[in-house]
């Protein structure tokens, strides 16, 4: 990794932390509007989110590890290593703490995008949005110490 190389990820990483934060605050206005339609349109934004922490992931592994297999569980494998401290490569990214409410968004957008028959329970998509707004509030501190850690060991 270089300054270029870490300036480019940086930029991409901030972009990604917009996206996630536009689909919270979408999967909040969603919510209070008219059932099924607000709750089914919650749900997708609760997967917009979730897939964009994981392109982020994706990102950063390519960076640095030079890439993820795209064979069965590379969903789990993008939040696993994100919690990784790869000695001599890079820093963990995430914390351990964020990795149960982002995996519980992981099972829930491979369930809404797989299942041909799904009934969606508002409780359970009101905790999802919790999860959310758990990693939102916590996924731009982990980044800037990411970043800030990899910018001191390029010095």
């Amino acid at each position: 990794m270089d300054r270029i190389g870490l300036a480019t990820l940086e930029s991409e990483i901030q972009q990604d932390l917009a996206v996630m934060s536009g689909a919270l605050a979408a999967a909040r206005d969603r919510l209070n509007q008219p059932p099924p339609a607000g709750l089914e349109a919650c749900a997708h934004q609760l997967c917009r989110f979730y897939i964009a922490f994981e392109q982020m992931g994706l990102r950063i592994s390519k960076a640095f590890e030079n890439h993820i297999d795209d064979g069965a569980g590379w969903h789990s494998t993008v939040l696993n290593r994100m919690t990784l401290d790869i000695e001599g490569v890079r820093p963990a990214v995430i914390n351990a703490a964020l990795k149960p409410p982002l995996a519980e968004l992981k099972g829930f957008r491979h369930v809404f995008v797989h299942a041909y028959d799904l009934v969606l329970d508002d409780k359970r998509i009101e905790a999802l949005l919790l999860n959310a707004e758990t990693a939102v509030s916590s996924l731009p501190g982990c980044m800037e110490t990411f970043l800030d850690t990899v910018s001191r060991e390029l010095d």
